[in-house]
């Protein structure tokens, strides 16, 4: 990740754009020399490939004995939210 100071980026600020959509650089902002915030892509930085979707989910750690304890936890959240109301209907 390349390190910028804020006076470069707001003067280069179209041309860091263009390098983050178009090459997927990152840069860290810089003010005093203190790092204050990061430009970086949006989106995934490369795609995923069907074939690679098996060892992605290999690397997912396991619930274990958390599974039960986990799924009631999630439960109990979802009874205690309150729908959003249509905003439209008054």
């Amino acid at each position: 990740m390349e390190e910028i100071n804020a006076t470069q980026a707001a003067r280069h600020f179209s041309d860091l754009l263009n390098r983050v959509a178009y090459q997927g650089a990152s840069f860290e902002l810089t003010r005093g020399g203190r790092r204050i915030a990061r430009l970086v892509p949006a989106g995934p930085p490369k795609r995923v490939e069907v074939s690679e979707l098996n060892s992605i989910f290999d690397g997912i750690p396991s619930l274990g004995d958390d599974a039960e304890s986990f799924e009631r936890d999630i439960a109990d959240a979802q009874a205690t939210l309150v729908p959003d109301g249509d905003p439209w209907d008054d």
